[in-house]
């Protein structure tokens, strides 16, 4: 096994604090679970000279309703969200981060992190997608507020300019005539990356779909967004005959890759099985 290699740690007790070393150092990184920078770290894909630990700073630490969003600050961890209420409002991420991993990773790793990381088969980047989440970043020179699809810009590539940290994911506060779900397959229930995932949201009435949100994991080179199947989706009855139509369509927007996980068909076959699944789902909880 390789050793990581020497940095110096850094251990700020205030956001701003933070962004001060962020912005001053070279070859600087934030940590904050560690699950994905220190093995990275030792797999000599990055070298930092300098490591900033934000898990002493409290003021990132929250999930936290106000001003019609739920907030989640930047340290929040995966099993602090599988058990607050709030997030259990918000179901597809909620089936995230409770199957995410292991408990050890849930305990460590975090949302914030997951997202970051910028991988294309992230667990919780779908579920956040549907609910329209964004993100806040901030440096020394401000804040910015972004829709979470910006962030992707390609595998483990995210759009973030040195200095800059996210600080907040903000999800608008689902409505009482709505519901998620997220579906995974990996080559097993847990402790493994997701060979191809989707998480759903529609808004209904009546079984009349009046919104719906529609993502895919682990079929493109970043976490991908359907709108064509969206669209097929609003204004018509939730019936099995149209969802298998919108379903299916999806097929024709994916472009997956063959590795060591699946095969490129593979992928894009399930990405209708799985949309089924998830809107079935869905559709059980609304009732």
């Amino acid at each position: 096994m390789r050793p990581i290699p020497k940095f110096e740690y850094h251990a700020p007790v205030t956001l701003a604090g933070a962004l001060e070393l962020l912005n001053e150092l070279d070859k600087v990184k934030p940590i904050i679970g560690g699950t994905d920078l220190m093995v990275s770290m030792r797999e000599a894909v990055c070298s930092p000279s300098h490591v900033v630990d934000l898990n002493r700073i409290p003021e990132l630490n929250y999930i936290k309703e106000e001003e019609g969003f739920i907030k989640i600050g930047a340290t929040t961890t995966h099993a602090q969200a599988a058990t607050d209420p709030l997030t259990v409002g918000i179901p597809a991420l909620h089936d995230a981060v409770s199957r995410i991993g292991s408990p050890q990773i849930r305990n460590r790793g975090t949302i914030t992190g997951n997202i970051v990381n910028a991988s294309p088969a992230a667990d919780t980047a779908c579920p956040l997608i549907v609910h329209d989440a964004e993100i806040m970043v901030q440096s020394v020179d401000g804040t910015n507020m972004l829709p979470i699809e910006e962030l992707f810009a390609g595998p483990k590539i995210n759009c973030l300019e040195p200095g800059e940290l996210v600080t907040e994911i903000r999800i608008p506060k689902p409505s009482a005539d709505s519901m998620s779900a997220y579906k995974r397959i990996g080559r097993r229930k847990a402790f493994t990356l997701s060979v191809v995932s989707a998480a759903v949201y529609i808004q209904a009435e009546d079984n009349l779909c009046i919104d719906a949100g529609v993502a895919f994991g682990s079929v493109a080179m970043t976490p991908l967004r359907v709108p064509e199947a969206e669209d097929m989706l609003r204004g018509k009855e939730l019936t099995p005959e149209n969802i298998r139509e919108a379903s299916e369509a999806v097929k024709d927007h994916v472009n997956p890759i063959t590795d060591v996980r699946g095969t490129a068909e593979y992928r894009r076959d399930m990405c209708p099985v799985l949309m089924r699944r998830a809107l079935q789902t869905a559709l059980e909880r609304m009732r």
